[in-house]
């Protein structure tokens, strides 16, 4: 599980917060996990630290729900399996938070309060990534970090691929997660490309709508994180040989991908350890609580 929650927590003292919400609000409930009540509290909390803009923080409250449930799930699994944060690591991160808002002229439990919040929430955020840390050590073996490497080296040695590209923008306007006009566009593209009727430079100059259109669709050189999407690379580096991806949606739009080099890397298992037990913790924390769902009393009270 990735988490910056205690770096988010001290931006937040830097915002004018005064007043989030009101007490009634505050505690109505809007989700239910095992009987263990979510509140709009938690929710208002969750969108403050992670810095949700205000004309998004309705169409984002539902994601913001799903979140505090998956926390909540992973939280009882712990506890069941008698898992906890070491408790001098918990004090010690305690203690960091309250000295740095006192360095920024906030009273530490004044500015708790003033987020719906208690010192004893905070000691159980602050410490549910640090026993799942714990679980992670105790789970995730040394075999599995090796053949992961393995099975995903390209992602991780630092190799560079080269590719084209076709871009079909999305509106700025719009909300769907998967614009079927443009990826139904796009597989019209490609068929064309593929059947040979055009080739993918001359398919980028026509119909691309990214700069890169100018060179063909040539977006350069690339890592497996950073230049381009995530879901666009991770198509790229699963590709074969010259083969062309599938339309690949992305928050900008939808793209269609061809690899033209591959630049091996060199870095190796020792190298990059952290981040593979990273992708594993992730996959980890998602696999549990699909489990745990299934199980689970999770309820909606009616608003």
């Amino acid at each position: 599980m990735k988490t910056a929650w205690l770096s988010v927590l001290f931006a937040v003292a830097w915002l004018p917060i005064s007043g989030v919400f009101g007490a009634d609000d505050a505690a109505r409930v809007v989700a239910k996990v095992n009987g263990k009540t979510i509140t709009a509290g938690d929710v208002e909390f969750a969108a403050v630290t992670q810095q949700v803009k205000p004309d998004e923080r309705a169409a984002r409250e539902p994601q913001l729900i799903e979140r505090l449930i998956e926390r909540q799930l992973v939280r009882e699994f712990l506890a069941k399996r008698k898992i906890q944060a070491p408790a001098d690591d918990v004090q010690f991160q305690i203690q960091h938070a309250e000295s740095v808002l006192k360095k920024l002229g906030e009273d530490p439990e004044a500015f708790l309060a003033k987020l719906g919040y208690t010192s004893e929430r905070l000691k159980q955020e602050l410490g549910l990534p640090l026993a799942w840390q714990v679980y992670v050590r105790q789970t995730v073996t040394t075999p599995q970090v090796r053949e992961f490497f393995e099975q995903h080296r390209a992602e991780f040695d630092g190799t560079q691929l080269r590719a084209r590209q076709v871009f079909l923008k999305r509106d700025a306007s719009a909300t769907d997660i998967n614009p079927a006009g443009l990826v139904a566009r796009m597989k019209e593209i490609r068929e064309q490309i593929v059947s040979g009727k055009l080739s993918f430079p001359d398919a980028a100059k026509q119909f691309s709508e990214a700069p890169s259109r100018e060179q063909s669709g040539d977006v350069g050189r690339f890592g497996f994180r950073g230049k381009l999407p995530a879901p666009v690379s991770q198509a790229a580096f699963a590709l074969k040989g010259n083969d062309i991806s599938e339309p690949i949606v992305s928050t900008f739009g939808v793209h269609l991908i061809q690899v033209t080099e591959r630049h091996p890397g060199d870095l190796s298992l020792e190298d990059v350890r952290p981040q593979i037990v990273e992708r594993l913790a992730d996959q980890l924390w998602q696999t549990t609580i699909t489990r745990e769902r299934t199980t689970a009393k999770i309820e909606y009270p009616a608003k």
